[in-house]
């Protein structure tokens, strides 16, 4: 699949992007980022292709035709027979497609509003351990300040920063993306699951003894 894909999309900058499509995950907002820099850097317009995976939800409202909107006129105003801007899926893709995806991209993009630890991130970074490719991750997800830099932060209410984040991730030289890698690899490894626990507990534990030792003594 990781093959088949590098042909596929030979001489193209790859962008992905995996989210929920509600609100609050920033679709409508990262394919208006990327307008922008359409708009803002036409010499990339016909090699680049953002693939958009949007995982149906149960909520039923105008986002889906807000969101259409943006992707039609996009591949309406930079689209050609032989280039489609945007390939987008509303619908989930198989795991195995899924991980092959985040192995070849250039640049992964998470643009959510409003996220919890979004472990979509953790799964690119463990992606991307041959092509060390950068992650654009919004400042309002809750993994961004455990990355420590690693990743190209943005206010996904801000178009503009957006736009600039992918001409930053596209043209970000292989030593700096070794380097944001490290540190995101160096957390992932270290905020996996067992650690949170092992941390939680060790709270609790100490929360425990200090409420002891604060209890007057009969």
């Amino acid at each position: 699949l990781i093959e088949f894909l590098k042909d596929k999309y030979a001489g193209n900058h790859l962008l992905v992007g995996r989210d929920k499509l509600d609100h609050v995950k920033g679709v409508r907002q990262k394919l208006l980022g990327y307008e922008c820099f359409l708009n803002d850097n036409p010499e990339f317009a016909s090699k680049t292709v953002l693939i958009q995976i949007a995982l149906t939800t149960a909520e039923h409202n105008e986002l889906q035709v807000q969101v259409m909107d943006v992707v039609n006129r996009i591949n309406s105003n930079f689209g050609t027979i032989e280039h489609q801007p945007v390939v987008f899926f509303h619908k989930d893709i198989p795991y195995s497609h899924y991980l092959a995806l985040l192995s070849t991209a250039d640049a992964m993009m998470i643009t959510s509003l409003r996220d919890g630890m979004n472990l979509t991130s953790h799964e690119y970074v463990l992606c991307q351990r041959e092509k060390h490719s950068p992650l654009i991750l919004s400042e309002f997800v809750g993994t961004y300040g455990a990355f420590n830099g690693g990743a190209l932060g943005v206010n996904p209410m801000d178009t503009r920063a957006i736009a600039q984040a992918i001409k930053d991730a596209l043209l970000m030289s292989d030593e700096e993306k070794l380097d944001r890698w490290n540190l995101l690899h160096c957390q992932v490894l270290i905020n996996c699951a067992s650690s949170f626990v092992s941390s939680f507990v060790a709270d609790i534990e100490s929360a425990h003894a200090q409420a002891n030792s604060k209890s007057p003594t009969a």
